[in-house]
């Protein structure tokens, strides 16, 4: 290969679902070693694969779908690696739309094409040099339950440390997005006022990947309490994601007023986290009746 030739790395986008811990969380990878790529050539979407030779040892995977660069998808029942024009009426490759027209006579009417076979222009199943992207799903991990699993064996575990992040930074959306603060007629995100009082980005991505970690220890109740967190609700806040939002406010208004100290990141990551976990096991355990009384949109007042 010429030193000069460009190298197009695979993107995989690993997805733990009901197959794994069920979070539904997807971690994503770039591998660029010619070795790794060359394992995913000839592969089919369908096919279980090892991870050991993608640089997961311990992990099975299933392949689920695929892309070239040009977003053309595999298909699964398609021979080849080939392009191939098919008919299509739903995904992967094609979603079917509304349109809005414009009548002669005056007014709009809806043109809805569900059910209504496209020519598209997809791959076959097999991926090939030509693949740029292949989705994965987790099948099976060997080695230590993750129930007992360290906070430092779980970060040094690549899928596992990316999962743990991106749930948790999800989850803690309800105490960085959900919150509201207007000052001169215009809401703040809290994220941002956290920030002016020195709870940095540095501080939330501590915070998202030990709460992650608690998280995906859960164990069986790890998806009652995960499901309904993951979207927000301004006009029916789960309790969780209520008393979470109430933890950051307070943690906000105490940084504000000099009763934090910033200068140790972690132990500040470790105690905000500890009181978000808290307040998780009381409500599993049905001692949180009714969470704080915490609005999402709160006026603070200017000071002059």
């Amino acid at each position: 290969m010429s030193s000069t030739q460009k190298v197009h790395p695979i993107q995989l986008v690993i997805n733990d679902a009901s197959t794994f811990l069920g979070t539904g969380i997807s971690a994503k990878f770039e591998i660029e070693e010619e070795d790794k790529k060359a394992y995913l050539y000839g592969k089919k979407v369908g096919e279980e694969i090892d991870g050991a030779p993608l640089g997961f040892p311990g992990y099975k995977f299933k392949i689920r779908g695929g892309s070239d660069i040009a977003g053309f998808p595999h298909i699964k029942g398609i021979p080849g690696p080939g392009l191939k024009q098919v008919l299509k009426s739903r995904p992967p490759g094609y979603r079917p739309r509304k349109y809005k027209v414009e009548k002669k006579t005056g007014g709009y009417k809806i043109i809805n094409l569900k059910g209504v076979k496209i020519k598209k222009t997809v791959r076959g199943e097999e991926l090939s040099e030509r693949t740029r992207q292949v989705n994965l799903i987790i099948i099976e991990r060997t080695g230590k339950k993750i129930e007992e699993m360290t906070e430092e064996e779980i970060f040094s575990d690549k899928i596992l440390a990316e999962i743990a992040y991106r749930l948790g930074k999800t989850i803690m959306k309800w105490g960085t997005q959900a919150v509201g603060i207007k000052t001169n007629e215009e809401y703040t995100p809290l994220v941002e006022k956290l920030s002016e009082v020195g709870i940095n980005e540095d501080i939330l991505n501590m915070i998202y990947r030990k709460l992650g970690v608690h998280l995906i220890k859960l164990g069986e109740n790890r998806k009652i309490v995960i499901e309904p967190l993951k979207k927000i609700s301004r006009k029916h806040p789960h309790p969780l994601g209520r008393y979470i939002a109430w933890v950051m406010y307070n943690i906000y208004q105490q940084a504000k007023n000099g009763q934090i100290n910033t200068d140790k990141p972690e132990e500040l990551a470790e105690n905000i986290v500890n009181q978000i976990i808290e307040g998780i096991q009381k409500w599993l355990n049905g001692e949180m009746q009714k969470p704080p009384k915490m609005p999402l949109k709160i006026k603070e007042e200017t000071q002059e």
